[in-house]
């Protein structure tokens, strides 16, 4: 009774014009963000966190980026949609049939599958997240320093996920993001470290300016240089139509968002695999189960519900295991995990404990946004789709000003401008080099809860080195690790032969289809 009553006490903790203002606010700007392509939802998050700093409850302010982030999954779609160019990775699919669709006249109803579809999804991920993840965490409360670092073994291990089409650039990419956290004054010895009499160095990076740098400058800047290329237009989105989806179409496609909201939600609950992974497999997973897989690639209102309902199912499943255990399930969440803890708060089972309260109502909040994305997207879709007609040559200065305004925000330090620039530099140079930043991000964020937990258990333990095998919790999490590893590069690479195959398929479709218009 007792976590019934804290999830009531959560959900009227939502339901407050604050908290609702956030919600509306922060789902408007993901689906802005997610909508315009070369942006992210990462960077919506990114640009988004800054403001959360006047937030009091952290609550809030975490709930507010989650809006961002289920806004900025749906907003991926609209953009691929009526451009045939995916607003975010995780929208890549939505092109296979929903630009054909748009293509044939029937924009709105290819844009009210995908809402239709993310809304399914999103809800049945966010209930699981509700349901499961008490439990989860009472599971795992019993965690001890050993444990814990063995968990941050885990989350390092994600580096397999989250590292493009290169494991060994990922690898490198991560164990530089540990050199990154390792610099400034050792909290244990109080003994500076790689400063290199440095005084700036003296207190270490922080999260935000490394984020900010890392993923959001560096996007932009990337993209601005495309489109300069280009003459900076975005291309002219298609003409919205007044006729939706009806009511007899959104039955016929419930089997398959069913179908795939029930995969991707397992697959996302998987740490290190995300959107990115479940929408090529539960695209793929729809085709061959349907009745007409013909119609795949050439306007399939159940190809566009299969490639939305995952991604969005993914937002609710992905937040189990950080927020149960600390662990990011991608990405998005990867960056999430460095939020909660810029507010002071650490995901694991002892949320549950100390701070149940404020646990229950971001899952509450995560529920409430992804309720409340359907009626919204209703209204603002058709107002939203106008903005990626507007210049990139205007938006990226815009941008690029807010990042640094964000990161300056954070701490009123101008330090933190100048490991801005010098991290954009040096993000530039990945760029060329063809390095993901998001594993350097993991290791940056993971490093000081591995390092503490290791230092813990050893002065626990006298220093037996192997305690993490001898307790049968976390040589259980370590086998786990290495299964988990093995797993992810196997997907990873079935995941690109599918994303080959559906994108040479897309590409001859739409060849076809010009020619025929010709």
């Amino acid at each position: 009774m007792g976590t019934l009553s804290v999830i009531g006490g959560a959900f009227a903790a939502v339901f407050t014009p604050t908290n609702l203002l956030f919600i509306f606010g922060g789902m408007l700007i993901g689906m802005i963000i997610g909508c315009i392509p070369g942006l992210s939802v990462t960077l919506g998050i990114i640009l988004f966190l800054p403001l959360t700093y006047g937030i009091k409850d952290p609550s809030t302010a975490i709930i507010a980026l989650l809006a961002v982030y289920v806004g900025g999954m749906y907003g991926g779609s609209i953009s691929a949609i009526t451009l045939n160019t995916p607003g975010t990775n995780s929208a890549i699919a939505t092109t296979f049939d929903g630009y054909p669709l748009a293509k044939k006249g029937h924009v709105l109803k290819a844009l009210d599958t995908s809402l239709f579809a993310s809304s399914f999804g999103g809800i049945v991920g966010a209930l699981l997240l509700l349901l499961l993840a008490a439990p989860i965490a009472q599971l795992v409360s019993r965690f001890t320093s050993v444990e814990y670092f063995s968990m941050a073994i885990l989350g390092i291990s994600l580096l397999a996920g989250v590292s493009g089409n290169s494991l060994p650039k990922g690898i490198l990419s991560g164990l530089f993001g540990i050199f990154l956290a390792s610099i400034g004054v050792d909290a244990v010895t109080g003994v500076s470290r790689f400063t290199f009499g440095i005084p700036i160095l003296q207190f270490g990076i922080d999260m935000l300016p490394a984020m900010i740098a890392l993923v959001a400058l560096k996007q932009v800047v990337g993209k601005l240089g495309e489109f300069k290329i280009k003459g900076g237009d975005m291309g002219a989105a298609s003409k919205i139509d007044k006729k939706g989806l009806t009511l007899k179409e959104a039955k016929s496609i419930l089997p398959a968002t069913a179908l795939s909201t029930g995969i991707a939600s397992f697959i996302g609950a998987m740490p290190g695999v995300g959107g990115g992974v479940a929408q090529f497999l539960c695209y793929n997973q729809a085709k061959q189960v349907s009745r007409h897989p013909e119609q795949f690639g050439k306007g399939s209102l159940e190809g566009i519900a299969a490639a939305e309902s995952s991604n969005n199912a993914v937002v609710g499943s992905a937040m189990i295991p950080l927020m149960t255990m600390g662990i990011p399930g991608d990405g998005v969440t990867a960056l999430l995990l460095g939020a909660f803890i810029l507010h002071g708060m650490q995901p694991g089972p002892n949320m549950f404990t100390k701070q149940a309260l404020q646990a229950y109502t971001i899952i509450a909040g995560c529920f409430v946004a992804n309720l409340f994305l359907f009626p919204l997207g209703k209204v603002m879709t058709r107002l939203v789709a106008k903005v990626v007609q507007v210049r990139y040559t205007y938006l990226a200065p815009a941008i690029m000003l807010f990042c640094f305004a964000g990161a300056f925000a954070g701490t009123g330090n101008f330090k933190e401008m100048i490991f801005c620039a010098a991290l954009l530099v040096f993000a530039y140079f990945l760029k060329i080099m063809e390095i993901d930043p998001i594993p350097m991000l993991l290791g940056l964020i993971l490093a000081n809860i591995m390092e503490t937990n290791f230092v813990t258990a050893m002065m626990s333990y006298d220093r037996d080195y192997l305690i993490f095998f001898k307790r049968p919790i976390s040589l259980v999490i370590l086998i786990i690790t290495v299964v988990l590893v093995a797993s992810m590069i196997r997907i990873n690479k079935k995941v690109d032969a599918l994303n080959a195959k559906q994108m040479e398929e897309a590409t001859e479709l739409h060849e076809q289809m010009n020619e025929e218009e010709a």
